[in-house]
């Protein structure tokens, strides 16, 4: 496949000559090494030696030319992948995210030279999108073009010049009383996750996980997924009379090294992922809390968008322990404040801080 047409801006430039800071000045980009070199700020001075040096650095063969003086976005995004992201050792959830961004970004862009895509080009990609989509997207090409400014392929990012946008949440919060409700409407097994999840504030992934060997001298020890490789991740859940109870509750009915899990009604046919017969996926546990939600009249007429989900009873956990006066950051797990905060907006109640004029 050729190359793409230069830009229309740039096609009266010689090959390899770019303007840079905004057309105030001009660069050459070396055919082979594809690292830039300031020419100055003279039109003329700069297109005769861009001339000069492409007839001492392009080989004859125009072929072979194109070839080292052309990286495609596609090409460069494949390099990423197969030596950048194993580096990295994302997690299955981030890699997916960042191969079904790269689709994206090749199907607009993936033939174009990484040199030649401007803020331009990216911004009228992210336009296309969902607010959230967009910001992933964003995201994903402004790691690319890190990776390529290291490589010599570029000398900017033209993904960071563009705004991130400002993503509007429509799912609504989960009430003490929507829990009541959804929770009466549960099998046991599933209640029993909705607890823990209330209690600990832990996400889906980690109440699935938790085990009753990791009821440890009177504490819950729990890893959490997203923040495993920090500190905020390790946590040793003091087992107070609340947690004890729930716990105990889970040991009621069926043997299982898990603290949620359940007598499967049907063989099941994916066990990917599955260390026992009894284990619940999240997936499962999202499932159930969704059918118990749907079964109720209370959310007649509610959208499918704003119908709130398992996820939120983290939110309402939050929201619970910071009305009874409690900093529930360190239990969530969070690294900062602001990031318990965001969990902790969305409620109706107003919250007043006391305060003294004395």
């Amino acid at each position: 496949m050729s190359p793409r047409p230069r830009k229309i801006a740039n096609k009266p430039l010689p090959a390899n000559l770019y303007p840079a800071n905004g057309g105030k000045s001009y660069q050459y980009r070396h055919p082979v090494t594809g690292k830039f070199h300031g020419l100055g700020v003279s039109r003329v001075q700069a297109i005769a030696d861009a001339k000069e040096l492409n007839a001492l650095l392009i080989p004859d063969s125009d072929f072979v030319a194109k070839i080292l003086g052309h990286v495609t976005i596609r090409q460069h995004a494949e390099w990423f992948m197969d030596n950048i992201a194993p580096e990295r050792e994302y997690k299955p959830s981030t890699l997916q995210m960042y191969e079904v961004q790269i689709r994206k970004l090749n199907a607009a862009l993936g033939d174009n030279a990484v040199a030649d895509v401007d803020v331009q080009d990216v911004a009228k990609l992210l336009e296309h999108h969902t607010a959230r989509t967009a910001n992933q997207v964003r995201q994903v090409a402004a790691d690319l073009f890190k990776v390529a400014i290291s490589r010599g392929l570029r000398p900017d990012n033209p993904a960071e010049a563009t705004l991130k946008r400002r993503e509007k949440k429509s799912r609504k919060r989960l009430t003490q009383a929507q829990y009541n409700a959804i929770h009466d409407q549960c099998p046991a097994w599933a209640k029993n996750a909705m607890d823990l999840a209330l209690i600990t504030l832990q996400r889906r992934g980690d109440v699935a996980r938790m085990k009753f060997a990791d009821v440890q001298g009177g504490r819950l020890l729990v890893v959490q997924e997203k923040t495993e490789k920090y500190n905020t991740g390790y946590l040793a859940i003091a087992v107070g009379p609340k947690l004890g109870k729930v716990i105990q509750r889970c040991k009621a009915d069926l043997v299982s090294p898990y603290l949620v899990h359940r007598r499967p009604q049907r063989k099941i046919k994916d066990r990917a992922g599955m260390q026992h017969w009894t284990q619940v996926k999240p997936q499962m546990i999202t499932r159930a809390f969704a059918e118990a939600r749907d079964g109720l009249e209370l959310f007649d007429g509610v959208p499918d968008s704003e119908r709130p989900t398992f996820h939120e009873i983290r939110a309402l956990g939050i929201k619970r322990y910071k009305d009874s006066g409690q900093d529930p950051q360190q239990l969530a797990g969070h690294a900062t404040a602001k990031m318990t905060s965001n969990y902790d907006s969305g409620h109706d109640e107003i919250r007043w801080v006391e305060v003294s004029a004395e």
